[in-house]
């Protein structure tokens, strides 16, 4: 489990221009459940962490399984002032099915969340491209 949490830590995404809509590329193993990406929104004037956003798989990979888990983790990648401090976020994580190598796809839609009296961001959809190695 701490190499999953190192890996989406090591992809962690700051979107504090909002949850756009993007393709992200990834390459995971084979037989194994690798963190693909920490969505997380907070301040980096106070370091509040915004609300938890919903998570929906659009488009479900054909040959694996991808999930969320709402985690807290103490960032390294921010501002000075928030470094060490937790924040709370949507890991996502994918699972290919035993045995396959190759391609695969999926598509997520990333819901509406806010910083506590600052900005709202609007829902978004994320496109996933995995090649299992």
């Amino acid at each position: 489990m701490r190499r999953i949490l190192s890996t989406a830590l090591a992809a962690a995404a700051f979107l504090a221009s909002g949850l756009a809509a993007h393709a992200e590329d990834y390459k995971v193993p084979a037989n194994k459940t690798s963190g693909l990406t920490f969505i997380y929104v907070y301040s980096d004037l106070t370091c509040a962490f915004g609300s938890k956003p919903t998570f929906k798989v659009l488009t479900e990979p054909k040959h694996g399984k991808i999930f969320s888990k709402w985690m807290k983790l103490n960032l390294t990648d921010v501002p000075k002032n928030c470094q060490g401090k937790p924040v709370y976020g949507t890991a996502i994580f994918y699972t290919p099915n035993k045995g396959y190598r190759g391609e695969d796809h999926a598509r997520v839609g990333i819901g509406k969340t806010e910083i506590p009296m600052t900005q709202v961001y609007n829902s978004r959809a994320m496109s996933i491209n995995i090649t299992v190695e």
